[in-house]
């Protein structure tokens, strides 16, 4: 019965998507999935569940080698990174900072099938703006989107730049974000197709100036600035269209602070996955498993 319990417990990791309704659209196979399991990949937990595998797996285009490599990225980019990857606890006062002073929600999948997740200051208060927790605060708000949408054809990343002023360039640290960009163009689960930017700043060429060592040259190529005044019609049609959008960027949605205070009660309920995730991550939930827990629960036999 205590291993039952403690299966059940590793379990809270898990993703809450539908893997066979993503296995079929996203034409995955279980036989790939098992394949990855064996060899062992280094640094990987060998609680790791198929749900987690099929967006490495999707995101690789279904290449067991490219997964595997993934993988060991993705695993070492959150032991590496600490900062960025732990104490992810929703509760915490630094996350709820982050929650009070910025907006963070996915948004619905495209016509196209991409997820897309959404990010902003919600004030120019330079001084609210901790770039280490607010980039830990992204970080969940994508898995939060892995969680619920799965692996899909692609990720778009919007920001939105209203709020940002000249001193929030001197809160950035040039350590995290080399491992934010790292983590996000080798790591992620996910394919990034492209990244967006509103009402962009004028001094963007100062921002573009601190991150460009660190962005791979086919990253800038989906890179798409937008001003204040630019017409977005070619953008509704092309990426996000506005039924998919909040009313303050033209869209059909709810405002941008409605979309983020619904997510906030999304946080809520995933921080007990957060919390497992942290603990399947850091081997506190056991090496139990080779082969998914929901196979290993079917069989087992309570004394």
């Amino acid at each position: 019965m205590r291993l039952l319990v403690q299966l059940i417990k590793t379990m809270e990791h898990d993703l809450g998507y539908d893997l066979a309704e993503a296995l079929e659209r996203e034409d995955l196979s279980r036989e790939d999935l098992k394949a990855l399991r064996q060899p062992p990949v280094e640094g990987v937990p060998a609680t790791i569940t198929d749900k987690q595998l099929a967006c490495f797996l999707d995101a690789c285009d279904k290449n067991i080698d490219e997964t595997r490599k993934v993988l060991k990225i993705y695993y070492e980019a959150r032991k590496n990174g600490p900062e960025l990857f732990n104490n992810r606890d929703p509760h915490s006062a630094a996350i709820q900072q982050c929650l009070q002073n910025q907006d963070y929600f996915p948004l619905p999948p495209t016509p196209s099938g991409y997820s897309v997740v959404f990010h902003r200051l919600k004030n120019s208060r330079s001084s609210n703006y901790h770039f280490d927790e607010a980039i830990k605060t992204y970080f969940m708000t994508i898995d939060s989107c892995l969680y619920t949408q799965g692996p899909r054809p692609g990720i778009i990343f919007l920001f939105d730049m209203k709020n940002v002023g000249l001193m929030h360039l001197t809160r950035i640290n040039m350590s995290s974000v080399r491992k934010f960009f790292h983590y996000l163009q080798d790591g992620l689960p996910a394919k990034l197709k492209a990244i967006h930017v509103m009402n962009v700043v004028s001094f963007f060429d100062k921002i573009l100036y601190i991150i460009k060592p660190f962005i791979h040259a086919e990253i800038l190529n989906v890179l798409y600035l937008h001003t204040s005044s630019a017409n977005l019609d070619s953008f509704y049609e092309e990426w996000i269209p506005k039924s998919g959008l909040p009313s303050d960027l033209g869209g059909d949605m709810k405002s941008i602070d409605e979309l983020h205070q619904d997510h906030l009660k999304e946080f809520e309920r995933l921080r007990p996955y957060f919390l497992a995730e942290e603990r399947q991550r850091n081997g506190e939930a056991g090496n139990l498993i080779d082969e998914p827990t929901d196979r290993m629960l079917k069989s087992l036999s309570i004394d």
